[in-house]
């Protein structure tokens, strides 16, 4: 008995400073435990310093009543604004190419009230590597196969795609385009096969191939034939994000431009027009690593957009 008697005070007195040594903490250390990141000496001023500014600003904005949507803390708070851009968003500028369809054909059926196919593809985080365009094109064809064919659980590498599609950059960035034109020629085996990661730059796939897809082809530029297609599968995408480093929640339309510099998945629309965007900066991110963007080419949306067939 007197054992347990002390075994328990142990463990009050551990829970107790505990919960002391967590409250004496400041906002940028329970942050930087939250998230794992360690700083020391200068740099954590540094970064301490550009946590605050950030926190100041969220807040800020929180409190506006003409704001459609809401900000919050999430794993970019240590970085500068000019940090974000340059390590999450790739420069598509004179790169950009669209591969077109000759003749878009007559909508001949109704367009659903709204779609949500967010369930049919993980959210996944692309870390500070610039791939994108990697996951849009690799959870495209992850919620085809469970869409068109019921298979669900496919987890096409986006790895293979980040290291061996040649007309891309690695994590560099690259294209959608060139993304699927890779996958229609050699096809993909899976994530469990072929690991994603940001470092690894080596071509070494590990078996022969096995996710395949025909075609792919360019939807896009006009608002009804992207939610035509969107009636039978998500669809691959790039975005201007410049001011996406903390959204949180509600309808987003406070884009800069429409250049695009990151690649996105549109998974649908609600019944006001908004579109529902899946993501690669994870589940922290964002609506459950989604974000809402008002109706129309919103942040460019529907310039570089492409479907399976």
């Amino acid at each position: 008995m007197r054992q347990f008697l002390v075994s328990a005070l142990a463990l009050l007195i551990t829970i107790q400073y505990y919960h002391l040594n967590n409250e004496s903490q400041t906002d940028f250390e329970k942050w930087a435990t939250k998230h794992q990141k360690f700083f020391s000496g200068s740099e954590k001023i540094f970064r301490m310093e550009i946590y605050n500014q950030n926190k100041k600003m969220i807040e800020e904005h929180n409190q506006r009543e003409d704001s459609s949507y809401q900000m919050g803390e999430n794993k970019f708070m240590v970085l500068s604004s000019e940090e974000f851009l340059y390590l999450y968003n790739q420069q598509i500028g004179e790169f950009f190419e669209v591969k077109k369809n000759d003749t878009i054909p007559e909508i001949k059926k109704d367009i659903l009230a709204a779609v949500d196919w967010r369930n049919y593809s993980k959210v996944k985080d692309q870390g500070t590597c610039n791939s994108g365009y990697a996951f849009s094109v690799s959870n495209q064809i992850e919620a085809w196969f469970a869409i068109s064919k019921k298979q669900y659980g496919i987890m096409p590498s986006v790895q293979q795609i980040v290291s061996c599609s040649s007309l891309n950059a690695g994590c560099a960035g690259g294209q959608n385009n060139f993304a699927f034109q890779y996958v229609k020629e050699a096809g993909l085996v899976s994530t469990f096969d072929f690991p994603y990661d940001p470092y690894f730059a080596m071509c070494n796939i590990p078996k022969k191939p096995y996710i395949f897809i025909d075609d792919f082809e360019w939807v896009g530029l006009e608002e009804k034939y992207v939610k035509f297609y969107l009636n039978s599968q998500p669809i691959s995408t790039s975005v201007n994000v410049e001011k996406w480093q903390f959204y949180k929640s509600g309808i987003f339309s406070d884009c800069i431009s429409t250049r695009q510099n990151h690649y996105v998945l549109i998974v649908g629309y609600d019944s006001n027009n908004n579109w529902i965007i899946q993501n690669s900066w994870g589940e922290g991110w964002g609506e459950n690593g989604h974000i809402r963007l008002s109706p129309g080419n919103t942040c460019g949306l529907i310039q570089q957009t492409y479907q399976i067939v």
